[in-house]
């Protein structure tokens, strides 16, 4: 990737600070679509994963959800990470609902773009399904998640793409300093 290619691929990712997160995540009234915008950041995945995800594709006691080859852009499969209140919030939706088997939300990716038009309009915050994976990847990277594991987890192919992000969040830089300082 050439120095021009990687300054657009840096200046056309948006994220949201962890502050417009909880706006964002506050502006929410409907449990299922807090659920749907909650798992999209919690996990960095794609819409076009998303709307594809079968309840036979989460491992609830191990904690992953398997992203199968046919659903991913790269067309590899990978295992994804879930938090533990993520998976309670999808299994108490899957009680709520009485899903068994099949597809978890019967949504299209223009229909996401909508649902997260809407909050994000209300909470005053700019946000599409693109913004949610990319703010998992520098809120993951922020939190001192290895980059490695940030870059398996969203299926990015090489690591210079997820080091991209790295260079997005100089409050990392700021918070490794001041805690070296206070030492």
């Amino acid at each position: 990737m050439s120095k021009i290619q990687k300054r657009n691929f840096k200046d056309s990712i948006k994220y949201l600070k962890k502050d417009e997160w909880d706006k964002l995540k506050g502006s929410i009234d409907n449990y299922r679509d807090k659920l749907i915008i909650t798992l999209l950041y919690a996990t960095g995945m794609r819409v076009g994963e998303f709307t594809k995800l079968k309840l036979e594709d989460i491992d609830f006691s191990e904690r992953f959800i398997r992203i199968p080859p046919e659903n991913s852009k790269t067309g590899e499969g990978r295992t994804i990470f879930v938090p533990q209140e993520v998976l309670n919030d999808i299994k108490a939706y899957l009680k709520l609902e009485k899903t068994k088997k099949g597809r978890i939300f019967e949504v299209t990716p223009r229909r996401i773009q909508q649902l997260l038009k809407k909050y994000s309009t209300r909470a005053g915050v700019e946000a599409t399904p693109h913004t949610l994976r990319h703010t998992h990847v520098v809120h993951s990277l922020l939190d001192k998640v290895p980059i490695t594991a940030v870059q398996k987890q969203v299926g990015h192919k090489r690591l210079t793409t997820t080091q991209i992000y790295s260079d997005l969040a100089p409050e990392q830089v700021r918070a490794a300093y001041e805690g070296r300082n206070s030492k």
